[in-house]
C-alpha cells in the first residue's frame, strides 16, 4: 500500500472513531457557545476592577480564543492518551511508527480546524461583533486551534493521563487568554510570547478592519512547527509505538 493511502486510512480511522460517538459530536456543537458565554460572565466583573482597562469587545474575542484553544487542546490531549493502544495495533499490522505519528498529528490538526470552524460560527452568531474580515478572523482562530491542539499533544505525551493533562491545559488556556486581552495588568513583555498573544492580535485586527502582518502569520506557524516537533519527540520518547 502506498504511503498516501495508508495515511488517509489511518487518519480516517481516527476521525471516524471520534465522530461516531454521539457525545463527542454533541460536545463539539454545544461547548463553544457555552464556553464563550461563561467566559463573558467571568470577564465582565473583572473588567470593572481598578487598574483593568479592556478594549471594547475584549470579552467576546477572549471567549472565542479560549473556547478554540481549550477545545482543540482537549482533542489533541485525548488523541494521544486515548489512541495509544490502537496505534500500537497499527504498528503490529505493518505501519511504521513514523507513519502512525504523522497520522496522529494530521488527525489532531484536522480536528483543530473543525473546532476553529465551529467556534468561528458561534462567535459570529452568538456575539454582537461582526468581523470586518471574516476569512482573516477564521484564520486567527485556526492558528489558535492548531497551536493548542499541539499543546494538547505535548501534554498528553508528558502526563499520559487525561485528568492531569486537562487540568494543566485549562490553567494554561486561562492564563493565556486572560493575558492576551489585557486582564493581567503587567508591564512585562513575557505575555507577548504566550501562544495566544499573536492570534489575539490577528483576530482583533480582522474584526475591526486592521492590517494583519505576515510576521504574525509566521509567528503562529513557527509556534505550531516547534510544538509539532516537540510533540513527536515526546510521543516517541514515551514509547507508545514501540
Amino acid at each position: 500500500m502506498a504511503v498516501a493511502p495508508r495515511q488517509r486510512a489511518a487518519v480516517g480511522a481516527g476521525l471516524r472513531a471520534f465522530l461516531r460517538k454521539p457525545m463527542n459530536v454533541a460536545l463539539l456543537v454545544a461547548l463553544p457557545p457555552a464556553v464563550i458565554f461563561m467566559y463573558e460572565l467571568a470577564v465582565d466583573p473583572i473588567s470593572a476592577a481598578p487598574g483593568i482597562d479592556l478594549t471594547p469587545g475584549a470579552a467576546d474575542l477572549g471567549g472565542a480564543l479560549f473556547a478554540t484553544a481549550f477545545l482543540a487542546g482537549l482533542l489533541g490531549l485525548f488523541q494521544v492518551v486515548g489512541t495509544a493502544q490502537s496505534d500500537r495495533r497499527l504498528v503490529v499490522c505493518g505501519y511504521h511508527p513514523a507513519e502512525v505519528l504523522l497520522a496522529r498529528l494530521l488527525t489532531v490538526l484536522i480536528a483543530g480546524g473543525l473546532v476553529a470552524g465551529i467556534t468561528f460560527v458561534t462567535f459570529w452568531v452568538r456575539t454582537d461583533v461582526t468581523p470586518a474580515r471574516p476569512l482573516v478572523a477564521f484564520g486567527a482562530l485556526l492558528g489558535a486551534a492548531l497551536v493548542y491542539a499541539l499543546v494538547g499533544v505535548c501534554l498528553g505525551a508528558l502526563f499520559g493521563r487525561e485528568l492531569e493533562g486537562s487540568l494543566v491545559l485549562v490553567f494554561l488556556a486561562d492564563i493565556d487568554s486572560f493575558g492576551s486581552i489585557g486582564v493581567v495588568p503587567t508591564e512585562s513583555a513575557v505575555l507577548d510570547y504566550f501562544p495566544l498573544a499573536t492570534p489575539h492580535d490577528m483576530l482583533h485586527e480582522a474584526v475591526y478592519g486592521g492590517t494583519v502582518s505576515g510576521g504574525d502569520v509566521a509567528t503562529v506557524l513557527g509556534y505550531a512547527g516547534a510544538l509539532a516537533v516537540l510533540g513527536v519527540v515526546l510521543v516517541a520518547h514515551g514509547g507508545d509505538l514501540t
